[in-house]
């Protein structure tokens, strides 16, 4: 790439701290310890955090941002840093192209599911999303279930479409269940005993309300009676359709620091999401060394390869029997703990800022 500058628009990152913020945040920190000041992170002046409950002011920031920044603004705001390619990744941005542009898109979950996001975002994207994969120049997803869904459900040619992965931050690694931080995170959040970990945003897609019924289940079993479920994460879209149950405790978010010892200290981490594009909280408790009980669908078997017990997240009996099988299974756990921790070792930010650069690469040529 030379000299030549990228302008990476973080405006997306500013907006929450669920996934698409830890991505654009830890690709832009490895980028620019790769590029150097060649990276020009760009943002919108609109950009801030977004709360659950929207007031009327979130609600024309949300129009400002969508109808003028990222089809108008991002491309003037990168030609001002005097970039020559524009990179947009959080799978919005122009409809037409004036510079070149790199895409990333996560998932074909508004596309998909639409009834589980906001009316204007789905009416939206439904919109934007597919004209913007047309003009951008190359699109980066997630992981191979991604760029299938990309190429069949946009029309997109697959040579244009590159899998890069994202990281695990060195953050996430076992820790003693005796160390010093474990004791004062038990402390600080009221935990006691052993628990199941499940991370993500209080949203639909995240398949909740089965987990929930599953834990019901193995409570009211001999061998589970004493199973509980902590959940990190904060309020997403329709979180109040979400029945909170017992034996489920909600810590809202969490630091990142908390998050990596929460894995540390659950017996099992439980993700049976109904679809996503790469699901990094897989790839963060197999880091630390925490057994995981995941979905069978969309990237998840991708990702966990034979490190987790996968499950069908449509079925309630499904995922209490895969709980159950790691939670009373000590020697089962361990092996996926040591298994997780290998495979683990290969989802490193460094390495997605490589193959990204070589991407902008490409494009520039």
């Amino acid at each position: 790439m030379s000299d030549r500058r990228v302008a990476l628009d973080v405006t997306v990152a500013r907006l929450g701290r669920a996934g698409p913020h830890v991505y654009i945040t830890e690709l832009a920190g490895a980028l620019e310890r790769l590029l150097g000041d060649r990276l020009r992170p760009i943002a919108s002046r609109l950009a801030g955090l977004v709360p659950p409950r929207r007031r009327m002011s979130d609600r024309l920031r949300t129009l400002g941002r969508d109808l003028w920044w990222h089809q108008i603004g991002v491309t003037r705001a990168a030609r001002r840093a005097g970039a020559t390619l524009l990179h947009l990744p959080a799978g919005v941005g122009p409809m037409r192209r004036t510079i070149p542009t790199v895409l990333t898109i996560y998932d074909l979950n508004i596309l998909r599911f639409p009834q589980l996001f906001r009316l204007w975002f789905r009416h939206y994207a439904r919109v934007v999303l597919p004209r913007a994969a047309r003009c951008a120049d190359a699109i980066i997803t997630l992981s191979q279930a991604s760029k299938a869904d990309i190429v069949a459900g946009l029309g997109i040619a697959p040579e244009r479409v590159s899998v890069v992965p994202p990281g695990v931050d060195p953050l996430f690694t076992p820790l003693a269940p005796g160390h010093e931080r474990a004791a004062d995170l038990r402390r600080r959040y009221g935990l006691a005993g052993d628990f199941i970990l499940t991370v993500g945003s209080v949203e639909p897609r995240k398949n909740l309300p089965r987990l929930f019924a599953a834990v019901e289940q193995l409570r009211g079993r001999p061998g589970t009676a004493d199973v509980a479920l902590v959940h990190a994460g904060p309020d997403g879209w329709l979180a109040n359709g979400v029945r909170r149950t017992p034996g489920v405790r909600f810590l809202g978010h969490v630091p990142r620091a908390d998050l990596a010892t929460l894995y540390s200290l659950a017996r099992v981490c439980a993700y049976p999401s109904l679809y996503e594009g790469f699901g990094l909280p897989v790839a963060e408790a197999m880091a630390c060394g925490c057994p995981v009980v995941t979905s069978n669908v969309s990237s998840m078997p991708e990702v966990a390869g034979d490190a987790a017990e996968l499950v069908d997240p449509a079925s309630v009996d499904a995922i209490a029997a895969s709980i159950e099988a790691l939670w009373t299974d000590e020697a089962r756990r361990v092996e996926l703990a040591r298994r997780g921790r290998e495979r683990a070792r290969g989802f490193t930010w460094e390495r997605a800022a490589r193959e990204t650069a070589a991407v902008y690469a490409a494009v520039a040529l």
